[in-house]
């Protein structure tokens, strides 16, 4: 009987391990190394981003505006070469391709931003690559005229 419990007892706390490790190993993985904001403008020398935000207004007479995509990353980048991947989003929700804007940056970098301008009003989707296969991050923002 009591080798019963035993065997029991490691089995129960065998599987709350198991359990657990499961639970931090997808809280990391879910947790993003990288963030993208947009911003209105860049302080060159603080590296802030100014009016973070994901919806943007602008002026009736206004036809676009420009966006400053700022990149933050936990660890450097590991690459010479930035693809922001440029996406109006239809009436429909469907993505559709306008442009790529390549930025040259420094492996050993962590931040990085990059201004594009897009028309207004619109929505878009921003997807930002290391090289063509390795997405980093993607995120979208709204413009609207005022």
């Amino acid at each position: 009987m009591l080798s019963i419990n035993i065997t029991f007892q490691k089995n129960t706390t065998l599987k709350k391990i198991t359990i657990s490790f499961a639970i931090m190993l997808f809280a990391m993985l879910a947790h993003s190394q990288v963030s993208l904001n947009f911003c209105t403008f860049v302080n060159s020398t603080t590296e802030e981003c100014v009016f973070d935000n994901t919806k943007f207004i602008t002026t009736p007479d206004s036809t676009h505006g420009k966006i400053f995509m700022m990149l933050r990353s936990v660890d450097t980048f590991g690459t010479t070469n930035l693809m922001y991947k440029l996406y109006a989003i239809d009436r429909f929700g469907a993505e559709v391709y306008l442009n790529t804007v390549t930025q040259n940056v420094q492996a050993d970098w962590k931040n990085s931003w990059q201004p594009a301008v897009f028309i207004s009003p619109g929505k878009y989707m921003v997807k930002v690559f290391k090289d063509e296969t390795h997405m980093m991050i993607s995120r979208g923002f709204e413009f609207f005229n005022n």
